[in-house]
């Protein structure tokens, strides 16, 4: 990689991650917590619902935490089953191709986790491929709209977010409340402004925004943070590309 892209980048990662990108992040929800299990149920639920208008899904995004909080916040909301009582909805639809019965079951899967583990994170294997985890985890969401398929070779954007916030440390914007997972072994969250961005500035050749891609756009950030490339995410999110 160039030198002049190179400071290019860190120049952008260091604008971007600031407590100033958290409003207007999904990222925010979560934020609003201090016990690591609202953090993970909340940061869990925002990730999922990241996707389409960024307007219309935080509004969304914050009427859901409402109802949550109501229930005494994400965890207990899980846990207690307040998903089974869900507000009416006319048809159903809570946003875009999402009905309130998704988010119920999402919620449910959940709940089934937490009954067997302390944490998604044990889900994850220490010093395994990070794919590994991923395709536990989306195997336990199997049949969950919104959770692409085990062993999906879609970039899995929303899911690789999450992951950014509980493993990556020291950062105002992520928590990093995981230790089996190192940010080491992030993979770069691939959605289409990252995508664009990155093919613009030469640091991918593909032809679409699935997981190739990620690990690709992943090597070149490892050329300037071989410890936490996912880093990356804010520098690509905050390039001007002409």
């Amino acid at each position: 990689m160039r030198d002049d892209l190179k400071q290019m980048l860190v120049s952008s990662a260091r604008r971007c991650e600031s407590d100033s990108f958290i409003d207007g992040d999904p990222v925010q929800f979560p934020h609003r917590y201090d016990n690591a299990k609202d953090i993970e149920v909340s940061g869990f639920i925002s990730a999922w619902m990241a996707y389409g208008s960024r307007k219309v899904f935080l509004r969304i995004l914050d009427n859901l935490h409402s109802i949550m909080d109501e229930a005494g916040g994400p965890c207990l909301y899980v846990r207690e089953g307040g998903w089974q009582n869900l507000p009416a909805s006319g048809d159903d639809t809570l946003y875009r191709f999402y009905k309130w019965s998704d988010f119920s079951m999402l919620c449910h899967r959940l709940n089934d986790i937490y009954l067997r583990f302390e944490s998604l994170e044990d889900l994850f294997i220490p010093d395994r491929p990070i794919e590994e985890g991923v395709y536990r985890l989306c195997s336990e969401f199997n049949g969950v709209k919104g959770i692409p398929l085990p062993g999906s070779t879609s970039a899995n954007k929303r899911l690789y977010m999450f992951l950014r916030w509980m493993v990556r440390k020291g950062s105002p914007v992520d928590f990093g409340i995981w230790n089996r997972v190192t940010p080491a072994q992030l993979l770069v969250p691939v959605d289409t402004h990252v995508y664009f961005t990155a093919k613009a500035l030469g640091l991918t050749v593909r032809k679409s925004a699935d997981l190739r891609t990620s690990r690709e756009i992943t090597a070149q950030m490892a050329e300037i943070w071989p410890d936490d490339p996912a880093l990356g995410d804010f520098a690509l999110y905050g390039s001007q590309v002409m």
